[in-house]
């Protein structure tokens, strides 16, 4: 399968993992190799909480295209996607949500669990994680920890086991508050098979609001558990994907992973 198409900043970075900054890889600072990884790019770096390098200015360089818009979410972020790609001890998810990062293919994924299930797992440049964030604090009463947890370990798992093709369904406890019309319309999009797809028409008639494409195609970009709770399945009646909150090229993606998948499933 192709890789993703690259994005407006492809120039790759390395990230130190120690400091926490990333660098052109022509940076004079050189850091341990042992506490260096290489990524796609200066948006993946930000967006997985690095800084940029003060002395190289990797954003500085040519090629690299990142909007103010995005540089500010990131900034907004950092903190919290810092502290969930650095901490490592295990927490409880009795009163608080337990975040991690999770590596896929197609970028860093926030995840969050309770010690009832998980309840996110969203691209880290997704526009619209900030105010994710904020809908699930409200929605849960609980405060926001970085950290590690049974269900996030669960997590990582069925992912790698997803994207490596070897696994068609997730079977994890979530925990996805919302509207009872929201509620509903994710309940269904979890029925949909792999490798299959349905038009927000159709979605619509299922959850019993005919003509109601505007409303489930707002709940599939409310969902805040991608993949596991697949809206990617959705998509318009004339068979184009339409919209994605991670991205159409994602969705494009994963629709295309998922019939190779099934294809090759014995």
């Amino acid at each position: 399968m192709a890789l993703p198409p690259p994005s407006a900043d492809d120039i790759p970075v390395i990230a130190v993992r120690t400091t926490g900054i990333f660098c052109r890889t022509s940076c004079p600072a050189a850091p341990r190799p042992e506490n260096v990884e290489r990524l796609p790019s200066a948006g993946v770096a930000l967006f997985a909480g690095y800084r940029p390098c003060l002395r190289c200015k990797p954003l500085a360089a040519p090629g690299v295209r990142l909007t103010e818009a995005t540089l500010r979410r990131a900034a907004l972020l950092r903190p919290i996607l810092s502290a969930a790609r650095r901490m490592r001890r295990r927490r409880s998810g009795a009163r608080a949500i337990v975040t991690t990062l999770i590596s896929t293919p197609l970028g860093p994924m926030l995840a969050g669990a309770t010690d009832d299930g998980v309840c996110l797992a969203e691209f880290t440049d997704r526009p619209m994680l900030p105010t994710q964030l904020r809908t699930l604090r409200r929605r849960v009463d609980r405060q926001i920890v970085a950290g590690r947890h049974r269900h996030l370990d669960r997590l990582q798992t069925e992912l790698d086991e997803y994207f490596a093709g070897s696994q068609r369904d997730f079977d994890l406890p979530l925990v996805a508050p919302g509207s009872p019309f929201q509620e509903g319309t994710w309940a269904e999009l979890r029925r949909i098979p792999p490798g299959t797809t349905v038009s927000y028409e159709e979605l619509a008639e299922r959850v019993g609001r005919p003509m109601g494409q505007r409303a489930v195609g707002t709940a599939n970009g409310a969902n805040r558990i991608a993949v596991v709770i697949p809206c990617h399945r959705v998509v318009r009646k004339s068979g184009e994907t339409g919209g994605y909150g991670g991205g159409a090229w994602r969705k494009e993606w994963l629709l295309a992973h998922e019939a190779a998948a099934v294809n090759t499933t014995p």
